[in-house]
């Protein structure tokens, strides 16, 4: 029986990334039996045909789809998923070896709707060959993905946990397509829904840096691009946050109330690192922030820099102020 379903979306990469995506996959300590990759190809010009041959000793299977982006991707690999969990990973980055078998059998044992773990960031090839993670695995008790949404800061990667595929089929959940930030929306949704969770310090996910990415591109049509969408994604999450609000209970409201703060900041910094003047960003806060009751940020105490930044960014004068100490370059992250 398929226990996990390992997602990957692939666009006009170079061979050899695939293949060392792949590679390090079909080398963990995991039986052929109870896994298998899907492969979704988004449109490339030169699909991986190769992958049938190459792997044709493991559960390796190409799908094809018109280019969509990654999120069109990994929806059409949710729908043509077997497997009882659902794992993604980017075709540009790579597992850390022998990782995957400890974290899989807690989660045989537990069967917890979504289990969450570390990366590593890789500037090259021989930042991979790192510490593997320990047999011995520290986790969190069990709680929702609303209590962890509360008390954390969601990451916006889809890469850092496995998920039970019953529960974004059960809530029609799924990544908006031709957008960037697909993975901010659907994260929200099924850590929202999920009644739990464990919170691990396995180590299992290589995110490899590498220029020329879509997390690294600094075009300025590009970045337009980007931040309209991140705009449109709090609007989005604005009306599911008004769908719930009927049957939502109190640590689903927190919840929702913290990330779409973060989201908030976020949007705000994108508009500094993208050299906007401090006048134009005070304007599209009150155009399109304010309509949301997103801006003025609200006082949380999730930390002293959020204070700090709420206090500076609900004023002109303040944003003044961080305009002329926030570089013009966003930080690399996940």
């Amino acid at each position: 029986m398929i226990f996990l379903s390992i997602v990957i979306p692939h666009y006009n990469l170079p061979r050899e990334l695939l293949t060392r995506c792949v590679k390090s996959i079909v080398e963990q300590d995991i039986t052929p039996d109870s896994y298998e990759i899907i492969v979704v190809d988004d449109g490339s010009d030169e699909p991986p045909y190769w992958l049938s041959e190459t792997f044709a000793d493991y559960p390796v299977y190409l799908h094809k789809i018109s280019h969509a982006g990654p999120g069109a991707a990994r929806n059409r690999g949710i729908t043509e998923a077997r497997g009882r969990y659902i794992q993604f990973i980017d075709a540009d980055d790579c597992l850390q070896p022998k990782s995957l078998a400890p974290c899989l059998d807690i989660i045989r044992e537990e069967l917890p709707q979504v289990f969450r773990f570390h990366y590593r960031i890789c500037t090259d090839e021989s930042s991979l060959s790192g510490p593997t993670t320990s047999t011995t695995i520290k986790t969190s008790n069990i709680i929702s993905g609303a209590v962890y949404m509360a008390e954390n800061n969601l990451s916006g990667s889809p890469c850092t946990y496995i998920f039970e595929r019953s529960v974004v089929l059960k809530h029609n959940i799924e990544f908006a397509t031709n957008v960037f930030h697909e993975d901010e929306e659907f994260n929200v949704k099924l850590h929202y829904h999920a009644t739990s969770l464990i919170d691990s310090n396995a180590v299992i996910y290589n995110y490899c840096l590498r220029p020329g990415s879509t997390t690294s591109s600094s075009d300025k049509k590009f970045e337009e691009k980007r931040l309209d969408d991140l705009f449109s994604l709090l609007e989005r999450l604005t009306r599911f946050r008004k769908k719930q609000e009927e049957t939502s209970n109190k640590i689903q409201r927190k919840a929702m109330k913290r990330k779409m703060s973060m989201l908030t900041v976020d949007t705000i910094l994108n508009l500094l690192y993208n050299n906007e003047s401090a006048k134009q960003i005070h304007i599209l806060c009150k155009e399109r922030l304010h309509p949301l009751s997103l801006y003025p940020l609200p006082y949380l105490s999730h930390s002293i820099k959020y204070i700090l930044f709420r206090f500076l960014a609900n004023s002109k004068i303040g944003l003044t102020i961080l305009r002329q100490i926030t570089p013009n370059e966003k930080p690399a992250k996940r």
